[in-house]
């Protein structure tokens, strides 16, 4: 087999993908009655399943990617089948009693190596929570479950997309005041072609974050936010109303649970977490929710003094970004849009390529690859001299791409049976601010750390040594653990070596200027007791969905309405629809989930603290990392892992430390 198989993504045609999926799935499906009645080992029975899946997998993630970044009524459909019935097959599949019945019987084996058996833990697993014990009767009440499940979970993030895409809004230049040059550039770029005079908004990404926070028209910041704040809701067509959507899916995920045996949605979501209990997620929020509260008082106060600087009557939601960035000019005597001449794009990647050089010892080199877009770049991993991985970076927003940032995979590491080794593919995708008139793209800081968060999601699956696909890189790593190496990276942007290894020096050789660096550094604390508060906002609004699952819509919004007053400062509007676009837990897979960043982030802080000592990298524990978070990926039980690289179970006393509340109560 090659090292590497590439689509041929410029020629892909929608319906011809989804056909050969179908197909795929077809030739698999004959397999198992084979694979169920063949010897018991791991070789006859188990590998050939494995290897099915995986080819099923990488089948479908050129569909999966392109409708997600070239979206297009073609793709869509494309992707919807699939969908469905992969749906239909997985559930089929993991409901094969004669299947379950091998799984369990060559658990039995005493020869099986480590990764083995812990891929085997996790198809038991699979097996029973896809309900293989169920009567018939209620295998197929499961099954619809599942079917129904994918095609609103697809549906709700259709809605978000097109509701995203339906605004557009002309204004003059007299209405951009305070915008950054370069961003009037853009939207006067994108007035001309719509062949429109003046200047064209957008709810994409960077228009929506450039008005935000440096919009001096409060009118215009409010009406942008009422439309942010209000897609896919009944505030715009009912077609793209996600409220029965969202409703729906709730309904289904707790019938699901109890068909199971569980209580709720939420406990049949932590098995195989590293969390053990909702009990025991609600001790760290809570913590947390304690611990900041001091803090957060004074952030608050200190936005409300400046809205009166401002002659503002009352703080209202749509000032927020724009006060938080007026402060945060004062206070660290730097603006994000400032930050951008320190990162243009071509000199960031050379000059984060050196530093991955310096921490693993790998090399990064541009490589040739079929693309989908112009803008796309491809690249490819070296470990002494050995290609390893490769990697697609699609960095800028665009129409049909949908918003946000995240890593996916092309394909996994993966050995054959003649010994031949695939290597891993992994998409990076994110939505910054395109090229400007130069065709120079250049990064803010928060730009760069959501790049750097969605390359370490990249390095986890790139860096991989196990070579069974179920179980290395991020597959099976626990969800609660699976954004560690994605916040240890955002590391590096807040911290002076970090920084002086990542700045580009202009044509003149001068760097970022020692204080700057020290402001940077230190706005990690800004306004992070408001950010925490609102991170337990999303995670505890969540457990509470799949807890106690909702009547009505007003249920939900009464809900989060609860959770708002618990735990929010900030007064929050009546209008305000957030749920409706809340994709993480509806159409993602972070549904029982979302308290998963706080988790990691805890993981993140103390694996960080271990790597970094004193301002310097230390090498012993850098290449601990890489051969445990690294490397290990789901072969062993997150835990384990992380008690491999530090020899002790997660603190979060480096958490505290680093925002300042290691002495709070």
């Amino acid at each position: 087999m090659p090292q590497f198989s590439f689509p041929d993504f410029s020629h892909l045609v929608p319906e011809q993908q989804g056909e050969q999926f179908l197909l795929l799935l077809e030739r698999c499906k004959l397999q198992w009655d084979t694979l169920a009645a063949a010897p018991a080992s791991f070789a006859t029975a188990i590998r050939p399943l494995l290897d099915m899946q995986a080819d099923l997998e990488e089948t479908f993630a050129p569909i999966s990617h392109m409708n997600a970044v070239m979206n297009s009524p073609a793709w869509r459909e494309s992707y919807q089948s699939v969908v469905m019935a992969w749906s239909t097959y997985s559930t089929d599949l993991l409901q094969h009693e004669g299947m379950y019945h091998q799984v369990q019987c060559v658990l039995q084996n005493s020869d099986l190596t480590r990764e083995q058996r812990q891929a085997l833990i996790w198809l038991e697993l699979e097996f029973s929570l896809t309900g293989v014990g169920l009567r018939q009767d209620k295998k197929i009440r499961f099954a619809e479950i599942m079917q129904r499940l994918a095609w609103l979970q697809n549906q709700f993030s259709e809605h978000v997309l097109d509701a995203t895409q339906a605004f557009s809004l002309l204004v003059e230049a007299e209405q951009l005041r305070g915008l950054p040059a370069s961003c009037c550039e853009v939207l006067k770029a994108q007035a001309q072609a719509a062949g429109e005079p003046g200047y064209l908004l957008s709810l994409r990404e960077p228009d929506y974050l450039a008005v935000m926070t440096y919009g001096e028209d409060r009118a215009l910041r409010q009406q942008m936010y009422l439309a942010q704040v209000t897609r896919a809701s009944e505030y715009g067509p009912e077609e793209r109303d996600n409220g029965p959507v969202l409703l729906e899916i709730l309904r289904l995920r707790q019938e699901q649970a109890s068909l199971l045996g569980f209580a709720h949605y939420a406990d049949l979501a932590l098995c195989g977490r590293m969390a053990g209990s909702v009990r025991e997620i609600d001790q760290l929020l809570e913590g947390l929710l304690q611990r900041s509260t001091a803090a957060a008082m004074r952030e608050r106060s200190a936005l409300e003094q400046e809205a009166q600087l401002c002659g503002l009557d009352e703080l209202q939601a749509w000032d927020m970004a724009f006060l938080s960035e007026r402060i945060k000019q004062r206070e660290h005597a730097f603006s994000q849009e400032a930050l951008r001449k320190y990162f243009p794009v071509p000199g960031l990647l050379k000059r984060l390529f050196c530093l991955l050089k310096e921490l693993w010892g790998i090399d990064v080199r541009e490589a040739e690859a079929p693309l989908w877009h112009p803008e796309v770049q491809y690249f490819e991993v070296y470990e002494q001299e050995q290609v390893i991985a490769g990697f697609y970076l699609d960095l800028f927003a665009r129409e049909n791409k949908r918003g946000g940032a995240w890593m996916a995979d092309l394909c996994g590491r993966r050995r054959y049976e003649d010994g031949s080794l695939q290597k891993p593919i992994a998409l990076l995708t994110c939505n910054f601010a395109a090229p400007d008139a130069q065709g120079v793209a250049r990064l803010t800081h928060a730009e760069l750390t959501t790049l750097l968060h969605e390359l370490g999601h990249g390095l986890q699956h790139m860096l991989t040594r196990i070579d069974l696909p179920s179980i290395n890189g991020i597959a099976h790593v626990a969800w609660d653990a699976v954004e560690l190496p994605s916040q240890f990276m955002e590391y590096l942007a807040y911290r002076e070596e970090g920084l002086k290894a990542l700045v580009v020096s202009d044509a003149q050789g001068h760097g970022m200027p020692e204080d700057i660096m020290h402001h940077v550094v230190e706005s990690r604390r800004f306004q992070a007791a408001l950010q925490t508060r609102r991170q337990l906002e999303f995670a505890w609004f969540d457990l509470a969905c799949h807890q106690h699952c909702p009547d009505s819509q007003a249920e939900v919004q009464e809900m989060l309405n609860t959770v708002r007053a618990r735990v929010s400062l900030i007064q929050v509007p009546v209008f305000n629809r957030f749920q409706h676009g809340f994709s993480h837990i509806f159409s993602g897979g972070y549904a029982a989930g979302y308290y998963s960043y706080k988790w990691a982030e805890v993981l993140a802080a103390d694996a960080f603290t271990a790597v970094e000592s004193q301002g310097e990298i230390n090498a012993v524990m850098a290449k601990r990392y890489r051969d445990t978070v690294l490397a290990l990926g789901g072969s062993l039980p997150a835990a384990q892992v992380f008690e491999q690289f530090l020899g002790r179970a997660p603190e979060v006393t480096a958490l505290l430390r680093d925002y300042g509340w290691e002495g709070t109560a």
